[in-house]
C-alpha cells in the first residue's frame, strides 16, 4: 500500500507539472534565423516560392528520402500547395502559399498531422546586403496545452526549429551559390535581314531603349506582309567605365524589305560564332555566362570579340518568372 501512495503521490506531481507547463508556458512564438547568400534576390526568391525547388535545400528532406509529396495549385504562386507524408521522424503535413512580394517577402500557412496536429506561419523577407542577399526566415504563432507542455520539455520553440532553420539557410546558400554549368558551341550564324535602330545607351536605359523599339518595328514587319523573328540586341560596343553601349535593338524578318521612318535594316552576314545558352533575369546574373564565354574564348587564344549578338528568346510579358527567361548570347572574334 505504501508503494502505491508513493506511485500516487508522483503520477499527482507530474500531472500538477504538466498542468503547469501547459498553463504557463510559451503561449506565443517567433523565432527566426538569417544569412547573407552571394545571389541576386531573383534566384533566391525563385528557390524558396517554388515547391519544386524546396527538396533541393530542405534541412529536413533527408529524414526520409522516400518521403511522398504532393503540389496543388500553380507553384510559384499564391495558393500553391505542398503536402508531404514521411516516417515518424519527417512526420506529415502541408505549406501552402499565402502571401508574394516578388523578390521581396513569401508567407505561407504550415500545418502539421503528424506528430501532433499544429498550425503556425512560417515566412522569408529579402533585403540587398552586402554580398549578396540577406534572407531571414521565422516561424510565428501560439501553442496550444499539449504543444505548451512538449515544446518546453524540448526546450522550447527556438531550440527545436532553430537549428533546423540554420541547416536549410546553410544548404539554400549552398544551392543558390553554386554556379551553373555554361557550355560554348561553336555554331554557323546563318544570314540575317534585320529592321534595327541603333544607339549609345546607358546600362540603365536598355530595358527602356529595347521596350520602345521593338513594338514599333514589329508592328511595322507584321503590317507589311513579312514574317518577324526572335527580337535581338546587337552590341558594337561594351564601355564598362562609361556605363554605356553602342547598341542595336533589331528584329530579323522574311519576306520583302520592310521600311520604317528613323529605322535602319541592318545586314548581319552568315559567319562563324560561338554560343552559350542562359536562363535567368537581365541585369548582373548575366555576367556569369560572359565570364564563362570569356574564359573559352581565352583558353581557345582569341581575345576582343568584333560582335556581341543577344537573342531574346523569352518574352518577359508572356513568362513572369524570370528565372524561365532564355537568352542566346552569340560571341563573334576576327580570324
Amino acid at each position: 500500500m505504501k508503494i502505491l501512495k508513493i506511485i500516487g503521490i508522483i503520477v499527482a506531481v507530474l500531472v500538477a507539472v504538466v498542468v503547469i507547463i501547459g498553463l504557463t508556458g510559451e503561449k506565443a512564438y517567433d523565432i527566426k534565423r538569417d544569412a547573407v547568400i552571394n545571389a541576386s534576390a531573383s534566384k533566391v526568391f525563385h528557390a524558396i516560392s517554388h515547391y519544386s525547388e524546396f527538396p533541393k535545400w530542405s534541412p529536413w528532406q533527408e529524414l526520409d528520402p522516400n518521403m511522398k509529396t504532393n503540389l496543388e495549385g500553380t507553384d510559384g504562386t499564391v495558393g500553391a500547395k505542398y503536402s508531404w507524408e514521411g516516417n515518424d521522424k519527417a512526420g506529415s503535413g502541408s505549406m501552402t502559399i499565402t502571401k508574394l512580394e516578388d523578390g521581396k517577402y513569401l508567407e505561407q500557412a504550415l500545418e502539421f498531422l503528424k506528430p501532433f496536429k499544429s498550425s503556425s506561419t512560417t515566412y522569408f523577407s529579402l533585403e540587398e546586403a552586402d554580398g549578396g542577399t540577406k534572407v531571414t526566415w521565422g516561424m510565428r504563432g501560439e501553442s496550444d496545452f499539449m504543444s505548451r507542455v512538449f515544446l518546453t520539455l524540448m526546450g522550447g520553440m527556438d531550440k527545436a526549429v532553430g537549428s533546423d532553420y540554420e541547416k536549410g539557410l546553410a544548404q539554400l546558400k549552398a544551392f543558390c551559390e553554386a554556379a551553373p554549368v555554361y557550355e560554348v558551341k561553336e555554331i554557323d550564324w546563318a544570314e540575317k535581314n534585320c529592321l534595327a535602330f541603333r544607339k549609345v545607351v546607358g546600362f540603365a536605359d536598355l530595358s527602356n531603349f529595347f521596350g520602345e523599339h521593338y513594338g514599333k518595328m514589329y508592328e511595322a514587319i507584321t503590317k507589311s506582309g513579312a514574317t518577324p523573328g526572335i527580337p535581338l540586341g546587337v552590341y558594337y560596343d561594351y564601355d564598362e567605365a562609361g556605363m554605356k553601349t553602342d547598341v542595336a535593338a533589331a528584329i530579323p524578318y522574311e519576306g520583302k524589305t520592310v521600311t520604317l521612318k528613323g529605322y535602319n535594316n541592318l545586314s548581319l552576314p552568315a559567319t562563324k560564332g560561338y554560343s552559350i545558352d542562359y536562363y535567368g533575369p537581365y541585369g548582373d546574373e548575366m555576367k556569369k555566362p560572359y565570364e564563362a564565354m570569356d574564359a573559352k574564348l581565352k583558353e581557345l587564344g582569341k581575345t576582343n570579340p568584333t560582335m556581341v549578338i543577344e537573342e531574346y528568346i523569352t518574352d518577359p510579358a508572356g513568362e513572369p518568372d524570370s528565372t524561365k527567361w532564355h537568352t542566346k548570347i552569340f560571341f563573334f572574334v576576327a580570324p
